[in-house]
């Protein structure tokens, strides 16, 4: 099989307007987020609180040199590759998988991706000390109802939504697997088997193997000629 065919298998026509536009949005929420910063730069005073949504948001313009809580502070080049490589490795995975994905995950991917590249703007800017990333990466939303959480920005929050989207969804699953699991009684287990086993010998093209009740009606009828006899 060629790569083109490969290509054509894991991404039909009819889903590639689909991922078109998901590359679109990709794009644009990397766009939003940079400017946003520009933003907040340029009308911020640094670590001077305005308030957004009272009781909600606050605006407040801080430099980060690390990760959260300013985890890994000036690893400059460590966390230039991380962003990268989470980044890629989302990146690939959403369009290889893409037509396999439920709808919801590539929704939470692309949020995910998204984030990670938009820190990996910041984090090269700071590396190679360009424009408003000289003092690092550029901070401004604030919870107002928690002070004491870290500052982050836009691609924080696409990041963190992306990934808790994939988490919950992935546990909602997994619990209405379980109850499934439990309601399925004996009798619907045996069916479910017999019918797994005709499929198999169907395509092994062979004739199904008999099930307990075709051994059964084997007998019985072996039982009634010998009496006839």
């Amino acid at each position: 099989m060629t790569f083109r065919e490969k290509a054509r298998k894991r991404l039909p026509k009819e889903i590639l307007p689909e991922l078109f536009l998901f590359i679109g949005i990709f794009i644009w929420l990397i766009i939003f987020d940079v400017l946003s910063k520009y933003y907040a730069y340029a009308n911020l005073e640094y670590g001077t609180r305005v308030t957004a949504i009272p009781y909600l948001f606050n605006f407040t313009l801080v430099f980060n040199n690390g990760a959260a809580w300013n985890i890994l502070a000036d690893q400059k080049w460590l966390l230039c590759t991380l962003s990268l490589v989470l980044g890629m490795v989302m990146l690939v995975c959403l369009i290889i998988y893409f037509a396999k994905l439920p709808r919801v995950l590539r929704i939470a991917l692309l949020l995910a991706t998204a984030g990670a590249f938009g820190n990996l703007v910041d984090r090269i800017g700071y590396w190679g000390q360009l424009g408003i990333y000289k003092n690092g990466v550029v901070d401004f939303i604030q919870f107002a109802f928690w002070p004491s959480f870290p500052v982050f920005n836009l691609a924080d929050s696409y990041l963190v939504i992306g990934i808790a989207t994939a988490i919950v969804y992935g546990i909602y699953h997994l619990i209405r697997y379980e109850l499934l699991a439990k309601k399925n009684t004996p009798a619907e287990d045996e069916k479910k088997d017999d019918l797994i086993n005709s499929l198999r010998q169907k395509e092994s093209g062979r004739d199904p193997l008999p099930t307990d009740d075709n051994t059964h009606s084997g007998e019985e009828d072996n039982e009634r000629e010998s009496d006839n006899s």
